[in-house]
């Protein structure tokens, strides 16, 4: 049992028998003891105590504890931006897919010889080069998620510039590095051709011909559509822009997109003749859901994929043509009928008008093709004209 050793020239150190011998030992209030070679006044022992006293001894114990941070760090810019109310105000989904992605940069090492991760690296040391080589590793093998992977590393240093004040706006290395994808071809709008197929196969009140039309001229989601009641039929007096007043009959329900983040984006969308003539021959007594199976029971959200391209199927339609491809089939129709974005934008509950401003580009061009093509025609109908004229003669 170890005992004080009464020399006071070496407070701290005690001494006991091990296997009749007599050892020494070091220790501090609150630390673990320390060995001390030899006898007191050896010179091993007389060194290791120094240390000892010093603090020199001690073996520093460093416990990785999760979600550890040191200042100033990608590590500690991560943290406080879950703490942020941007963050906050993103839905589930989304901040689990951004942290999926943090949590992959944070793990990289910033250079493969040295065991040093993004995670422990202040935010100012992370330059252009340095996150041109990181989004062009991951865009070798799948652009989208190098473009999401730049994405999530853009939060983390917006941390830093505008919450923080760790570095300056100009000093943002994102500022030079786009990921530009591919436009997607998938979900394509549907050709009047297609369109025409589908609704000669799938009669009016039928299941398949219901979610068509629901999908189409209501030009919302899966979810929307397959949620949508008939609680949401409402009758409403509207005074339009011109003055009159009319009683207009519409849909009007919140979306299911962002529900969680901010309750969803409202939708009043009044029936056009071709939906009321869908909806006519249903049984509304039941109330429930509009689009309802052959059992009168709703239709599962994600079940509404496989059945579209079942029914797709039965009409000889190819492959390709999808549920969500009515949605881009109505925001099309908008913008070939010379809608403005604007009101495209409320009518599809967009968020922002990039994809808005997709279809009036892709109306437009085809407009301005069209008219190229008419001034062509112009042209030469004028040639052929000015050749079938017979030469005039002048008379002197």
């Amino acid at each position: 049992m170890a005992r004080p050793f009464k020399d006071d020239t070496y407070p701290g150190v005690s001494s006991r028998l091990k296997n009749g011998k007599t050892v020494y030992r070091y220790r501090a209030k609150g630390m673990p003891e320390i060995r001390l070679p030899g006898q007191p006044g050896d010179p091993e022992f007389e060194a290791a105590y120094e240390r000892a006293t010093q603090g020199q001894g001690l073996k520093a114990i460093i416990i990785d504890l999760p979600g550890r941070a040191l200042p100033k760090t990608f590590g500690h810019a991560a943290r406080r931006l879950e703490a942020t109310m941007e963050w906050l105000d993103f839905d589930e989904a989304t901040q689990r897919k951004n942290a999926r992605l943090i949590e992959r940069f944070l793990r990289m090492q910033v250079d493969p010889a040295y065991p040093l991760t993004w995670r422990d690296t202040p935010v100012e040391h992370l330059d252009a080069d340095h996150l041109r080589a990181i989004i062009e590793s991951v865009f070798a093998a799948n652009r989208t998620v190098a473009k999401h992977l730049l994405v999530a590393i853009k939060k983390l240093l917006w941390v830093g510039i505008e919450v923080e004040k760790w570095i300056k706006p100009q000093d943002d290395p994102s500022l030079s590095i786009r990921v530009r994808i591919p436009k997607s071809t998938a979900n394509p709008a549907w050709p009047v051709p297609i369109r025409e197929k589908f609704e000669a196969r799938h009669p009016i009140g039928s299941p398949p011909r219901t979610c068509y039309a629901l999908a189409f001229w209501l030009g919302n989601r899966r979810g929307d559509i397959a949620s949508l009641e008939w609680d949401d039929l409402v009758f409403e007096e509207i005074e339009l822009f011109d003055g009159s007043l009319e009683m207009i009959e519409a849909f009007d329900f919140r979306q299911k997109k962002n529900r969680n983040r901010h309750g969803g984006r409202e939708m009043f969308i009044p029936i056009v003749d071709k939906l009321a003539q869908a909806l006519a021959p249903l049984d509304r007594s039941e109330g429930g859901t509009v689009l309802k199976n052959a059992y009168g029971h709703p239709f599962a959200e994600k079940s509404l994929t496989g059945m579209m391209a079942h029914w797709n199927k039965q009409a000889g339609i190819p492959e390709g043509y999808t549920l969500h491809g009515l949605r881009r089939t109505f925001g099309t129709y908008l913008a070939e009928c010379n809608i403005q974005a604007r009101a495209i934008m409320e009518a599809m509950g967009h968020s922002s008008m990039t994809v808005t401003d997709e279809y009036v580009r892709g109306a437009n061009k085809k407009r301005m093709a069209v008219d190229i093509a008419r001034a062509i025609n112009e042209r030469e109908a004028k040639r052929d004209a000015m050749k079938q004229r017979a030469a005039l003669r002048v008379v002197k």
